[in-house]
């Protein structure tokens, strides 16, 4: 394990984390904390009263789900006990909306990936999974694994990659992680879709 790769990666994945908890956790949080403020300062009103703490119900539901979400990527479950497969598709479910088609087509030789190969595709999944829904706006996600590659393809709108850095956090962390077992990692992407990204665990 090449120390600087893996400082690069953990910086990246905090950095991505902290931002996550700066835009999507705390604005929730304080959004409830708010409409309760309003709540209590306002003129009394039982249908007012009603709306305000329903809907500071719904963001503090919304911020827990956020907070569930975030700790599932900083903490993977212990691998050693289960399939990475089950465990990503477990920690997906919980990204994606009933009305998405999410397919799955893993070999049996991606099963029996070593430890730390089977943590990478975890966490290069899940990544993946998330930027299809929250940005591609995805209907359709499709990861497949054979003994040297993973592939994870979205419906969703693309990008542009002249576009969109690719040193940006999600794509720095994925490609970190994949250099650390020696591996690469591409994001093939247009304005439009498909988007894929792929994991080569054998170098070009």
């Amino acid at each position: 394990m090449k120390p600087d790769l893996a400082t690069e990666a953990i910086e990246a994945e905090r950095a991505q984390i902290g931002h996550e908890i700066h835009d999507a956790l705390l604005p929730l949080i304080f959004a409830a904390s708010a409409s309760l403020q309003n709540h209590l300062d306002g003129p009394n009103s039982d249908h007012g009263d009603r709306e305000n703490l329903l809907q500071a119900h719904r963001w503090l539901r919304d911020a827990l789900q956020t907070g569930r979400t975030l700790l599932t990527q900083v903490y993977p479950p212990e691998l050693k006990n289960t399939s990475w497969v089950l465990a990503a598709q477990h920690a997906t479910t919980a990204l994606i909306d009933d009305d998405i088609d999410t397919q799955w087509q893993i070999d049996a030789a991606a099963h029996a990936w070593p430890p730390s190969v089977a943590s990478t595709a975890y966490r290069i999944v899940v990544e993946a999974v998330r930027n299809a829904v929250r940005h591609g706006k995805a209907t359709q996600i499709k990861v497949v694994a054979d003994a040297q590659l993973l592939s994870v393809v979205d419906n969703g709108c693309g990008f542009d990659p002249a576009v969109v850095a690719e040193d940006r956090y999600g794509i720095r962390s994925m490609k970190g992680r994949a250099a650390l077992i020696g591996g690469s990692l591409d994001v093939d992407s247009q304005v439009g879709g498909p988007t894929e990204v792929r994991l080569s665990l054998t170098s070009p």
